[in-house]
This record gives structure tokens, C-alpha cells and sequence, in this order.
């Protein structure tokens, strides 16, 4: 599949006055999306689960990459049940230890991912999963670019992750249409997503 035959994401009206640093672009991000009701945010879910399924389909993937949500971030339990569906093999984050670095591990969905001593954090107990091997990589955000960089939570964990995927995996950005914004500053290591799924649908980002 070409993923250029995605429309373009488009990006929303910024915040005022506009943050001057990533502190404060997280902060406006958090309050865009608690103030998401309930029902945008099911019917994100769902289409995520729908489009996501969809994409995995047309790329035979065999193991996709999800993330248990914190806070208000969209939620995957429909694409999990989705996938689960479909004999797709699925990995979540877990973060080491010693808090240096996140590897993926194998879950068997949401109901099996356990908690994290001293954290709200889910995580798998299952035996961890080179990137090489996997295929369609679903990342959470509390914003995004429009060429697709993520604004994560500041951890750094994704960044350290994702370059280690193979050239043809595909990463889709979950994130709130409310908040695809051209923020900034952008550091040489954030790295990219080329698709992005919000409320209204899947698109590509800006190369």
C-alpha cells in the first residue's frame, strides 16, 4: 500500500498566547484533552480500532506495537480486541528497571498487563520482542506536528525506541485533532510518525 494515498493531517488553531517551550505546549495539550466529553472520546477509540485494524490488514503485519493509556490519552482496548481477533500478535512498552530505556513485550491485550510497582503504569510480563520484529507500531501523544513529531510526556523513551524498527515498519501517531499543532522547539532526536489518527479519521503527516 502507498501511504501517500492518506490525506494530509491538517493542523488545528494554537493556543494564546502561544507556549514558549515544550512545558508549556504539554500543558495546553492536557487541557485540550480533558476537556474532550466522553462520547469524542469513545468514538475516537472506535475509529482508532477500525482504521488501525484496517491498516494491519493491508500490510499482513503479524505483530503490532499498542500502549496501555495514561490520563486522557486515546484509548486502545477496541483496537486490542480488534486485532486479538485477527491472531495478530501484540506487544506493549515496559521500561527497565532501572528507568533507561523502554523495551516491547508480549501481552495478550489489556487484561493482561499488570502494574507497575510505585506507578499508575500497565505493563506486560511477557518475554520482550526485538523491534525488528515487529511491524505496525500504534505510539500515544499528547500532541503532534504536523510532520508528524510526537509531543510525548518528556521521558524520552519513544525516541530511544523507535530508531531501532525496521525501514517498512509503519508508526501511527493516537492523538486529539485538537492538538496537532507546528510546536516547538524540535530537537534532533524526536522522532516521527507517518500516520496519525484523530477523531476525524487517518491521515499522513508532512514528509
Amino acid at each position: 500500500m502507498d501511504l501517500k494515498d492518506f490525506p494530509l493531517l491538517s493542523l488545528a488553531a494554537e493556543p494564546q498566547p502561544a507556549p514558549a517551550d515544550k512545558a508549556s505546549w504539554r500543558a495546553a495539550a492536557q487541557t485540550v484533552l480533558r476537556s474532550r466529553p466522553e462520547p469524542l472520546r469513545k468514538r475516537h477509540a472506535l475509529l482508532l480500532a477500525n482504521e488501525v485494524a484496517k491498516l494491519a490488514d493491508s500490510l499482513s503485519a503479524q505483530t503490532v506495537a499498542l500502549y496501555a493509556p495514561l490520563g486522557p490519552e486515546v484509548e486502545t482496548r477496541d483496537l486490542a480486541n480488534a486485532l486479538l481477533v485477527r491472531g495478530i500478535r501484540l506487544v506493549y512498552p515496559r521500561v527497565r528497571t532501572d528507568n533507561s530505556a523502554m523495551d516491547m513485550a508480549e501481552a495478550a491485550g489489556p487484561a493482561a498487563l499488570v502494574m507497575r510497582p510505585r506507578s499508575r503504569m500497565m505493563e506486560p510480563a511477557g518475554a520482550v520482542v526485538a523491534a525488528q520484529a515487529i511491524d505496525l507500531v500504534v505510539v500515544p501523544c499528547l500532541g503532534l506536528s504536523g510532520r508528524g513529531v510526537r509531543l510525548g510526556r518528556g521521558g524520552g523513551y519513544y525516541d530511544r525506541w523507535l530508531p531501532g524498527l525496521r525501514s517498512d515498519a509503519v508508526t501511527v501517531a493516537a492523538v486529539a485533532a485538537g492538538c496537532v499543532w507546528d510546536f516547538g522547539p524540535i530537537e534532533a532526536f524526536d522522532q516521527r510518525a507517518v500516520l496519525a489518527c484523530t477523531e476525524a479519521g487517518l491521515f499522513r503527516t508532512a514528509d
